[in-house]
């Protein structure tokens, strides 16, 4: 069974959570991310570091799609170095398409902050 790690990061700002994901994330274990995320945001808007993520399938991808229409594209803004292990997948995956994916920290967090409604 692959594993993940979720490390709740910061309470970066008013409605807005940092959390950052390492390992695996894949079929088995893609519910109890769902449920971590749930717990952890609360429905504020959410920056997701992917950056120590070494592997994702596709049932993974899917579910990233997934929390992105649910919390709509000024929801959830992803977090990516070019250099990340994942960076490939999620390039073909064109999962910037769907929503704000960052080099950095602070380049997410912008993102959110100017899709916030005002």
């Amino acid at each position: 069974m692959a594993t993940f790690e979720l490390d709740h990061v910061a309470d970066v700002g008013a409605g807005v959570i940092m959390v950052a994901l390492a390992g695996e994330l894949d079929l088995t274990n893609v519910d109890d991310l769902e449920d971590e995320l749930e717990r952890v945001t609360n429905g504020d808007q959410l920056v997701l570091d992917l950056n120590r993520l070494v592997f994702v399938d596709s049932a993974a991808l899917h579910r990233l799609f997934r929390i992105v229409r649910e919390r709509g594209a000024g929801g959830v803004a992803f977090v990516v170095e070019p250099t990340a292990p994942v960076a490939g997948t999620l390039s073909i995956v064109e999962l910037g398409r769907a929503a704000t994916v960052a080099a950095t920290r602070e380049q997410a967090l912008a993102a959110l902050g100017r899709a916030r409604p005002r």
